[in-house]
């Protein structure tokens, strides 16, 4: 592979010199901008290879970081692998591998077989049973697709998804498309909206669930977020689109008995929908971010998850008798999911309904986890 040798060393100072948990796409920008000799091409070979090696996930935890590297790389392309074999020597990894390796053998079960190298993502007894795939070795060849929404085209496009109507996936970009992966698009399109419905999006962060929503019915819009300059990016993406909400600051962590939209004070009660988009681990998006496969805190879980709890039971109050409350995460782990999920049926007055695990890896998707409960 040319320039393997420069761009591999490169890689391994990227990595280096990367501390989690600032973001790896930002960590590599800055790289790169500290270290403008590279050209586009150096810089998308150099990145490749060290996001080959994050998506690997905890394979190569136990090798130093040049030899995790190196390993990760069969996953790339090699004309001739008696380049990679030397590289090896070079590095003092005396790995040899077969004249006809990259013709002749798995590179997943050559690395389980010979080396004791099994490629997998998250620990033990995290994952919901729906998402057990989640770790299985193949999915170090899954890239999620980016995916928006176009506002203005009625055209729809058939994903092979069963229980809901086609779902729109845009072909351009323009003033009328908002960014949205396709797993937010497909909850969104579960959420029933009725003419002159107050919805009330209590973490709605920039408002992308609340856009989708508002495209396609006449409800009366409510969003509201712990972060002042979130809102703010949530008004200025709805004036964009010439939506109409109102829009207040909430510590839902906290018990209310009233809520504050500019001038407006609403009681209990007053919400036909509640759409509860908590924080979470986000780990139904690691396949994207795979730093977090190897650095996040499995401690935080249980932060996590009583965080949640907290959200939910302050405000169900705020919801209509016969209302609904759709509570979402982008995780796929049970902590967050279907123990919180038993947890609001146990501890509210809140009914369960039904669920959707929305399997991200089939659609080239994230994860992403809706549970729908009435009041």
């Amino acid at each position: 592979m040319k320039y393997f040798r420069s761009r591999f060393q490169s890689a391994l100072q990227l990595l280096q010199g990367y501390q989690y948990p600032e973001p790896f796409h930002i960590a590599a920008k800055n790289f790169f901008k500290g270290n403008k000799k590279f050209g586009s091409k150096d810089r998308k070979a150099i990145s490749e290879i060290a996001y080959t090696y994050l998506r690997c996930g905890n394979a190569f935890t136990a090798c130093e970081l040049q030899e995790g590297i190196l390993l990760s790389s069969l996953f790339l392309e090699w004309d001739d692998v008696a380049d990679w074999n030397k590289l090896a020597i070079e590095l003092n990894l005396y790995y040899e591998l077969p004249t006809h390796f990259f013709d002749e053998y798995s590179t997943i079960d050559y690395l389980a077989s010979n080396l004791d190298k099994q490629i997998n993502y998250y620990p033990d007894g995290v994952l919901m049973a729906d998402f057990e795939h989640y770790n299985e070795s193949y999915n170090v060849r899954f890239r999620p697709k980016n995916w928006a929404k176009d506002h203005t085209d009625d055209e729809v496009r058939n994903l092979g998804i069963v229980g809901v109507r086609e779902l729109k996936v845009n072909e351009k970009l323009d003033d009328t498309t908002q960014i949205q992966d396709l797993s937010s698009q497909f909850i969104c399109d579960t959420i029933n909206v009725d003419d002159g419905d107050k919805i009330w999006d209590v973490c709605s962060g920039a408002g992308g669930k609340s856009l989708n929503l508002s495209s396609r019915g006449n409800g009366e819009f409510y969003l509201s977020d712990i972060r002042p300059a979130i809102i703010q990016n949530a008004k200025s993406r709805f004036a964009s689109m010439y939506y109409d909400a109102k829009y207040g600051i909430a510590d839902m962590q906290k018990p209310s008995q009233t809520l504050t939209f500019g001038a407006l004070e609403v009681e209990y009660g007053y919400f036909d929908t509640i759409i509860a988009d908590v924080p979470c681990s986000g780990s139904g998006t690691w396949f994207r971010t795979p730093e977090h496969f190897t650095r996040f805190d499995y401690n935080d879980l249980a932060t996590y998850a009583a965080r949640q709890k907290s959200i939910v039971q302050n405000a169900a109050p705020f919801l209509s008798k016969g209302g609904t409350l759709y509570y979402i995460t982008c995780s796929v782990f049970a902590e967050e999911n279907t123990e919180v999920r038993d947890w609001i049926s146990e501890n509210t007055s809140l009914k369960f309904v039904e669920e959707i695990a929305f399997d991200g890896i089939k659609q080239r998707a994230d994860g992403m986890y809706m549970a729908k409960f009435e009041a």
